[in-house]
């Protein structure tokens, strides 16, 4: 017994693996491409008051759910900070 397709049936078969690797694209994107780093989906600058430290800025800018660790991470690698230490008029760019 042989399967014959029409042109219709080989369409929707294409169809049907191309759905197919685009989900696997995402699936394996968000398994290998996460990595756990923070995202940043936009940037803003801030300039830094007395009194400020990276930390107090970082918990300024935290989202609902995220982690001020990441966030101060994320601050000091944004600004090629090597310490957490920031002086009055430096500008920021925060995520």
């Amino acid at each position: 017994m042989s399967l014959r397709l029409t042109r219709r049936g080989w369409r929707a078969l294409a169809a049907l693996l191309g759905a197919g690797a685009a989900l696997a694209v995402l699936v394996l994107s968000a398994v290998l491409g996460g990595g756990g780093e923070l995202e940043l989906a936009g940037r803003t600058e801030v300039v830094v008051q007395p009194g400020d430290t990276v930390w107090s800025i970082a918990t300024e800018v935290t989202g609902r759910g995220e982690d001020v660790r990441a966030v101060v991470d994320a601050i000091e690698r944004l600004n090629d900070l090597e310490s957490s230490a920031v002086v009055p008029g430096q500008v920021l760019e925060v995520p």
